[in-house]
């Protein structure tokens, strides 16, 4: 029996933002091993910390880098995914592999453009 096209659309919306999800998980989950496995001392004769001739340590840094960077990038990833899901799902005859492929790649060029501007920035 033949699904109907709204139904086809909406279910191949919801598994193409399941991969940008996963994706995006996926980076969460390397960003946190990279912080656990990154030094947390300095070489001697350096203190640890921010000012007064002081640095971050390694595991300080990835941190730092993360919170500052992780909002802008999660919040313009999971906008520019569900936007881009939602037309493709809608407005074209793709399977649901192509739908997510495209997505993230779409996700993937608008996290770039969000790190870009954040170091802009400042």
């Amino acid at each position: 029996m033949p699904m109907p096209k709204k139904a086809k659309s909406h279910r191949a919306s919801s598994r193409a933002f399941s991969v940008i999800a996963a994706a995006w998980l996926s980076g969460v989950l390397g960003l946190f091993i990279v912080w656990l496995l990154a030094p947390d001392s300095l070489p001697d004769g350096q203190c640890s910390g921010l000012g007064f001739g002081c640095t971050l340590t390694a595991r300080d840094s990835i941190a730092f880098a993360g919170f500052f960077f992780a909002l802008p990038v999660t919040i313009f990833w999971f906008v520019a995914g569900a936007i881009a899901t939602s037309l493709f799902g809608r407005f074209s005859t793709l399977s649901w592999q192509w739908i997510a492929l495209i997505s993230l790649g779409i996700c993937i060029a608008t996290g770039v453009l969000a790190i870009g501007a954040v170091v802009m920035l400042f």
